[in-house]
Order: structure tokens, then C-alpha cells, then sequence
């Protein structure tokens, strides 16, 4: 049994969500320094879902996409398993 002390709780807004899932992405690419953009879209519990751009640090470009249009037009990338091992969430002890 978890001893409550063993525990660590997590309260995070919705900048800070966003924050999180985009330094885990950039992480996970070949650029090395990059540039990224994201918006979380939808209603929690019920369609809820993350639309990001991960990019070269020099693309200036990213910045002054249009993340809801390029939402629309986007099929969903598959499960978080189909994204292969690059993509998955590795914990600072397992790297």
C-alpha cells in the first residue's frame, strides 16, 4: 500500500498543461533547440484534444499559423501507443 506521504500531487492550469505537453514533444524530435506552438481545444471529458506544431528554432513561421484552421483540417495522429517509442512518455529515470 502507497503511504500518502509517498505520494505528489499535481495542480496545473491550462498554460501550464499546454507548457508541459509541448516541451515533452519538442524533447522527443530530432531539432534539438525548436520552436513550437500549441492550443488545447474542446471540453474536458468530452472532446478535449491538443493541436501542436513542433518546428526548427529558426522557423519564424510557426508562430503565425492558424492552429484552428489547421485543426479542422487534421486527422488525429492515432493513439499515444501508434506513436512508436520516440513518442512515449519516458520519466527522467528512464531515459
Amino acid at each position: 500500500m502507497t503511504n500518502k506521504n509517498e505520494r505528489k500531487i499535481f495542480k496545473f492550469n491550462q498554460d501550464d498543461i499546454l507548457e508541459i505537453l509541448l516541451e515533452h514533444l519538442g524533447e522527443e524530435t530530432e531539432f534539438g533547440t525548436y520552436q513550437s506552438s500549441g492550443m488545447l481545444i474542446g471540453t474536458p471529458g468530452k472532446d478535449l484534444r491538443l493541436i501542436a506544431i513542433i518546428g526548427d528554432l529558426d522557423d519564424m513561421g510557426i508562430n503565425h499559423l492558424n492552429l484552428e484552421e489547421i485543426e479542422k483540417e487534421m486527422d488525429y495522429n492515432g493513439t499515444h501507443s501508434d506513436l512508436g517509442d520516440d513518442f512515449l512518455f519516458k520519466g527522467k529515470n528512464n531515459k
